[in-house]
């Protein structure tokens, strides 16, 4: 048996194994899905029915995300699609019909702050138990060591 500084090398087939550590963190995607499986919910759209809740104004929830305006509009369409129920709620403002200045606004519907909720407190649950699974893991892998230097067309790699 050969030991290397690398590792241990097993004398017949010329690759060595090679430990080191790492530092290894889990990651994850979490979706809510409608009966027929289609996702309804996800990070993004969280984020966008967040912004909504907290500035009450679709256009400046999608300014604060930096999205558009129409992809923020086409998200909760497709939602409201996917539920068979409306997400948001708009009023439009001012006392004038023709002057549409101030006082209008969108708010998040019963559903949509169920929804949003539920994603919440499921994303920090799963978080919460992953983080307490994240372990320096010792690696081994295998690494080619090749006993004879010379280079073909076949061997090309050594």
């Amino acid at each position: 048996m050969l030991l290397r500084s690398c590792g241990y090398t097993h004398p017949g087939n010329g690759y060595s194994l090679s430990i080191r550590r790492m530092k290894l963190r889990y990651a994850f995607r979490l979706y809510l899905n409608n009966a027929a499986g289609e996702r309804v919910l996800g990070k993004g759209g969280a984020q966008i029915l967040e912004a909504i809740k907290e500035h009450g104004s679709i256009v400046e929830a999608a300014k604060n995300l930096n999205m558009s305006y129409k992809f923020v509009c086409d998200y909760l369409v497709r939602m409201k699609k996917r539920l068979g129920e409306p997400i948001v709620v708009t009023h439009r403002g001012g006392l004038d019909p023709l002057k549409r200045k101030g006082g209008g606004g969108t708010a998040l519907t019963p559903l949509a702050g169920n929804f949003l909720r539920e994603f919440e407190s499921t994303q920090r649950l799963i978080c919460k138990t992953l983080s307490s699974r994240d372990k320096t893991l010792i690696l081994k892998r295998a690494s080619s060591t090749c006993r004879n230097r010379r280079t073909t067309r076949r061997n090309a790699r050594c």
